[in-house]
């Protein structure tokens, strides 16, 4: 079936080209979209004014995260930095009927770069700046034969608090993080042949 719906994608360069960086970035360039950090480590993701007004472990969420098109819960959205993607899906919602439950205002769905079977690949960029901000991101692309691929992607961030105490010159909202993903991708050929056998055990 061919149905209309109001979906925001950017691409790998158009997340570079705008400098999206994070979740938070999103709202900066797409319309009735807001994102803001909620209480200790609870974030907000609201579109067309619905969003999650409830704060606690058992309260369901009305905007979907979703990575690689599986549900994520418990996300820690405002500490999470992009690296590696292939797209970043903004979906208004709602959307039930392809994603499921608590998709009432829309989806956000984060698709991971996969693993290039075309031959190798590497790339990396660093940053440095105020703050003694260090910032690293890269990705290794290793072909293994014509049908199977592996890519490791990471990110690395370290930098100094924005905020001083005037008391006894302490900094605080610093930040340190790093996170690290692994692909595997296998496309059989036309001459592959896959035995099933199945084991019993009493």
């Amino acid at each position: 079936q061919d149905v209309p719906i109001a979906v925001s994608a950017f691409s790998a360069e158009s997340l570079e080209a705008q400098q999206i960086e994070n979740t938070s970035d999103l709202q900066l360039t797409l319309p009735n979209v807001t994102f803001t950090k909620g209480n200790f480590t609870g974030a907000s993701f609201t579109i067309r004014g619905i969003g999650d007004l409830c704060v606690g472990v058992s309260c369901d969420s009305a905007t979907a995260i979703h990575m690689n098109d599986a549900p994520l819960f418990g996300t820690r959205l405002f500490e999470t930095e992009f690296f590696d993607l292939e797209q970043v899906a903004v979906l208004r919602g709602p959307q039930g009927t392809l994603y499921g439950r608590n998709a009432t205002s829309g989806v956000v769905n984060t698709i991971t770069a996969r693993p290039d079977l075309s031959g190798f690949g590497a790339s990396g960029e660093a940053e440095y700046g105020n703050y003694n901000s260090i910032k690293l991101k890269g990705m290794i692309n290793l072909p293994i034969g014509e049908t199977l691929g592996l890519r490791v992607a990471g990110f690395f961030l370290d930098r100094g608090g924005y905020t001083e105490n005037l008391f006894n010159g302490d900094h605080y909202d610093d930040r340190s993080m790093y996170a690290v993903r692994g692909s595997l991708r296998w496309e059989p050929s036309d001459n592959t042949t896959v035995d099933l056998m199945g084991y019993y055990w009493r």
